[in-house]
């Protein structure tokens, strides 16, 4: 309840204000024309807008979110955007996601997987990933470096890359560390290992 508190009252905060930061995460993740995404905690759609674009109208993103008012936002930027490749879900992605089986080319996740660890929702995040995921799939994790300071949430929520590998490794993940994100953030693919 703290980190939904938190993240409520610090809502749109996910500092990917600077485009060149954006255009960096979505270069280094290889997103193809007509690819399925599901973009997990979309919030106002930062990262939804962008691929959208890039998966063209043979692509589709799926952005979901457990903010009304974010999705209203993202609902609102995509009109404008004339951009009808995107469909925005209401839910809560630590306990289903509400996707078919096999059905995803990439589970995108910035700033969130902190929050289901500080939970305790790991462990069905993890499950809910392997079966949205197609065969050849990919799960990339956008993350805050464990730091003390803003921008981000507290120390004591944040997870290190050591400790994030570890996680997914632990629970059927291949991991490859994709580098470092403008000087708060690292990301990660992860692969379900089959």
């Amino acid at each position: 309840m703290f980190a939904e508190n938190f993240w409520r009252h610090h809502s749109g905060m996910h500092y990917f204000n600077n485009d060149e930061m954006i255009k960096d995460v979505l270069g280094k993740i290889q997103i193809n024309e007509g690819s399925y995404i599901a973009d997990l905690g979309s919030g106002i759609g930062r990262f939804t807008i962008p691929i959208a674009k890039i998966v063209g109208d043979k692509g589709k993103v799926f952005a979901i979110d457990l903010s009304k008012e974010s999705l209203m936002i993202l609902k609102e930027n995509a009109e404008k955007e004339n951009l009808n490749n995107i469909e925005i879900i209401y839910g809560d992605i630590s306990k289903k996601i509400p996707l078919n089986d096999k059905y995803i080319d990439i589970a995108f996740m910035a700033n969130v997987f902190h929050d289901i660890i500080y939970e305790g929702n790991e462990m069905n995040v993890f499950n809910e990933i392997k079966r949205i995921l197609k065969d050849n799939g990919k799960w990339i994790i956008l993350e805050f470096k464990k730091t003390h300071g803003p921008p981000g949430p507290p120390f004591m929520m944040r997870i290190s890359y050591e400790e994030l590998s570890k996680m997914l490794s632990n629970n059927g993940f291949s991991v490859k560390y994709l580098g470092e994100i403008g000087k708060y953030h690292y990301l990660v693919e992860a692969k379900p290992i089959i």
